[in-house]
């Protein structure tokens, strides 16, 4: 393992556990209040943990005594600065979307509960002539 892992690895771990927790929170929360701001800032702080990553990463192994000439091939700052945000995009999109999956799946369903007068078995009342009002229960009749 490089210099350049040793910082590399816990920079973006940490934007990657953010991204990862604000794709959770905009997956499991209802509405579109919650999910269109944890959303962006999911794909940003991926965005930002692998440019920051990168970038302190190349430093860093730069700056060691007589470094490699792969430490000086530093265009992966470049390309995480101009399209970092493609992967974070579909990292977070994906949980965002798996999360929804299975909260809806998990979620209790809004079940009405059955009116009792509308079961078979209150079926066979006696009519009381009144269009607006509904038959009453056969033991309440007097």
């Amino acid at each position: 393992m490089t210099v350049y892992h040793q910082y590399f690895f816990p920079i973006f771990g940490a934007g990657l556990l953010l991204a990862l927790t604000l794709s959770l929170a905009a997956g499991w929360r209802r509405g579109c209040i919650v999910p269109l701001i944890c959303l962006p800032l999911g794909v940003l702080s991926f965005w930002s943990g692998l440019f920051l990553g990168a970038e302190i990463g190349y430093r860093q192994w730069q700056n060691i005594p007589n470094p490699p000439d792969e430490a000086f091939a530093d265009t992966a700052p470049l390309g995480a600065l101009l399209v970092g945000w493609l992967p974070g995009l579909i990292f977070c999109g994906a949980i965002f979307g798996l999360t929804r999956l299975i909260y809806t799946l998990v979620s209790p369903r809004d079940v009405t509960p059955m009116n009792p007068s509308s079961t078979s078995a209150n079926i066979n009342r006696a009519e009381t002539g009144n269009p607006y009002q509904a038959p009453g229960r056969p033991e309440d009749e007097s």
